[in-house]
């Protein structure tokens, strides 16, 4: 058996608590009962029987708190005054987005018509949620999933159909494109928008059989399902196409959601993004629904993981533990909506969470301009917790505008002059009108700290360096793998050098692209070699075990920062398994960077080391060992100063070996240009790469000749 396969193990078991242990004995009790009753009907739950079951649930009653129009009356006195029930939302809305009101009509048109895209590129066409397969054969897996206990479902890569991968069909099912119907609804007050919102509904109640199918196999996705559907609810609960005959179902396939999320929500397994979210959905239902059996009691528990979860989740620094730029927009997208409900009654949430949640949002705006052009760190699959997808994936600026209001954290948003759509769609009216009074009251620029003022700001914890200048931005990654035992949703990334211009990417990471089809490119976008970093005698920093673990981990160190007026000076140490790197990065202000690499190893070693370009840069050789690199009226030199350094190796889609690809959409790869280099050497090797603008000459500060 693999090595790495036992070095997970022993991490596995080593992490163990108790709970661990109780929680899977209280999951394995809740699906015996679920296949006591299937067992005794001699059929699934559907619509028709849906309430016998629910009436069975303990302390239930006849109508077990599931009378439509009480529903709809407390769903209008939970939801914030000017917020999405309110018509002067929307109608202030249409006043100062005219452009996005289009755009949600033309989607919500879309939707009617059967097209829709997915991840906000893939067109698909649907009559009801389920997506056109590649073949027939891969209609054959989901089939056979319909009629498989969604607990005993593997969907994860097919050895048959490797390009099939789960998430496409997860993805329509999270339905958030209702939300697009619910606000078409609203802006026109035309009835087609909410009567299509009832009939993907209808068709989707109607052919589900609970509890089989891949549908309910995530608990996660049971939770972003659950968010859809009542944001749309909420929406389109005043729509005629919404009567009582139809809101009766809706709301017992919405109780079955809640109590499913409740029952399965996945404290068993390692600490990420799925039980964060799970416990958001359920405080979000909760919230909304007090007079459902089991809200109060879903509510305090909610609030109890979130707030135990959050601090662990959510570095001091603010940095998110899974290393994961994408996922760390994912739980903030979780956490906003319930801070805004929590914020108008019951003050749930702790001190110390919401003050990482302010943290990780300063992180945010550390590492990008604004909030906009995010950098890709670690996995990320386009999803979102929320779904109006108004703006570009990696336009992280509205949770920043939205956090500043919701956090009485006016400084979060510095820089942003008005509330981008999304956190208009998220905060209300109350969140716009305290954005607009900050601005008018503070301007517009504010420092989150004097570190970031003064040009750069290390996070210790989290492991990552920034520093900028009015013409560059550099991250510096020296951070740990992700999250023990599995390290998830990591990259074997470690001292990897990401590089703006201008605002906008040069040197980039290369993205995920997918996680459940083909192997050999999930592990392609996870490996060293696809990072800015070195890779030594062919070895990735850390061994792929499957689709979301890692077998091998590596320790990382990294020194203070040293600071002087004509530079900075980072460094940081890695160690693996196979070789130690040693990595120093100077920035010279508004010149550009020196970076020396220092590795060692027992015996020969072969070091590769890579740059990988944003799609839009071009790159030409300029003289041996020197290249230019094009960025729109840009232009950047690299210099690699060891002779005997060979830089010959440019990639540009490349399949054999595979190299020179970038992903910003899950599922969409495009071709980059990749420049690669190498050097042979045996025990230590030392060498020094130069990038700067033209007309500039770097040299290695004298006071650190020697070090």
């Amino acid at each position: 058996m693999n090595i790495n396969v036992w070095k997970y193990r022993y991490r596995r078991i080593r992490s163990l608590r108790l709970y661990d242990i109780t929680r899977r004995l209280e999951i394995r009790s809740w699906r015996k009962n679920l296949i006591k009753f299937v067992n005794s009907k001699s059929t699934p739950i559907t619509s028709q029987t849906i309430r016998q079951w629910l009436n069975m649930r303990p302390h239930s009653t006849e109508a077990a708190g599931i009378d439509p129009g009480q529903v709809n009356s407390n769903l209008l006195k939970s939801i914030p005054r000017g917020f999405l029930t309110d018509q002067e939302f929307w109608n202030t809305f249409g006043e100062i987005y005219p452009k996005e009101k289009e755009q949600l009509i033309n989607l919500a048109f879309g939707v009617t018509q059967g097209r829709i895209e997915l991840f906000g590129w893939k067109p698909v066409s649907v009559s009801i949620p389920t997506l056109e397969l590649h073949s027939r054969d891969s209609s054959r897996i989901v089939e056979n999933w319909a009629s498989s206990y969604y607990w005993d479902i593997n969907f994860y890569h097919s050895h048959d159909h490797p390009e099939f991968d789960v998430k496409w069909l997860w993805e329509l099912q999270r339905f958030q494109f209702l939300l697009w119907l619910g606000a078409a609804w609203k802006l026109t007050a035309d009835n087609k928008f909410a009567y299509m919102a009832r009939e993907i509904l209808n068709s989707w109640m109607h052919d589900i059989k609970y509890p089989f199918g891949v549908e309910w196999s995530s608990n996660l996705e049971v939770g972003l399902r659950l968010l859809s559907i009542s944001r749309c609810h909420i929406m389109c609960m005043d729509a005629p196409s919404w009567d009582t005959g139809f809101l009766s179902k809706l709301v017992a396939w919405e109780y079955l959601h809640g109590i499913h999320v409740r029952e399965e929500l996945t404290l068993h397994h390692a600490l990420g993004n799925h039980p964060l979210g799970e416990a958001s959905a359920l405080l979000w239902f909760s919230l909304l629904t007090p007079k459902f059996i089991g809200s109060s009691v879903w509510k305090n528990f909610a609030f109890k993981v979130i707030n135990g979860i959050i601090p662990k989740l959510i570095f001091p620094d603010g940095v998110y533990a899974e290393q994961s730029t994408g996922y760390l927009k994912f739980v903030l997208e979780f956490m906003l909506p319930v801070i805004l409900l929590d914020d108008s009654r019951d003050k749930g949430f702790s001190a110390s969470a919401l003050e990482r949640v302010k943290s990780s949002l300063e992180f945010i705006q550390a590492l990008s301009d604004e909030g906009k052009e995010t950098p890709m760190i670690g996995d990320a699959d386009s999803g979102s917790a929320i779904g109006w997808r108004l703006s570009e994936y990696w336009d992280f600026s509205w949770l920043l505008a939205a956090g500043s209001t919701l956090l009485n954290a006016p400084h979060i948003a510095s820089g942003i002059e008005k509330l981008p759509v999304e956190a208009f769609l998220n905060v209300g009216l109350e969140g716009l009108n305290k954005f607009n009074s900050s601005v008018r009251q503070t301007g517009r620029y504010i420092p989150t700290s004097k570190r970031i003022a003064s040009g750069y700001v290390d996070f210790p914890v989290g492991g990552y360096h920034v520093s900028h200048d009015s013409y560059f931005r550099m991250i510096f990654d020296s951070g740990p793998l992700g999250i023990y035992p599995g390290f998830g949703h990591g990259h074997a990334d470690a001292l990897s050098v990401l590089l703006s211009v201008g605002n906008k990417p040069l040197i980039a990471d290369t993205g995920t692209m997918h996680y459940n089809a083909e192997a050999h490119v999930r592990g392609y976008f996870r490996k060293t070699q696809s990072h800015n970093t070195l890779v030594v005698n062919g070895h990735s920093q850390a061994e792929i075990l499957n689709t979301f673990k890692w077998g091998s981990d590596y320790n990382i160190q990294w020194d203070d920062t040293v600071v002087r007026d004509e530079f900075r000076l980072f460094s940081a140490l890695l160690r693996t398994d196979f070789f130690v790197h040693e990595r120093v990065v100077i920035h010279f202000i508004e010149k550009g960077f020196i970076i020396r690499d220092r590795v060692q190893t027992d015996g020969a070693m072969s070091i590769e080391g890579f740059f990988h370009f944003a799609p839009d840069v071009t790159i030409q050789p300029s003289r041996k060992n020197k290249f230019v690199a094009l960025l729109g009226n840009e232009v950047i030199e690299i210099i690699f100063t060891d002779s005997l350094m060979t830089c010959d190796q440019f990639f540009n889609g490349s399949t054999d070996p595979m190299q020179g690809w970038f992903s910003k959409n899950y599922g969409e790869m495009v071709p980059t240009n990749c420049l690669g280099f190498c050097r042979n050497g045996v025990g230590h090797l030392e060498f020094v790469t130069i990038i700067t603008r033209p007309g500039f000459s770097l040299a290695w500060p004298e006071e650190f000749v020697h070090s």
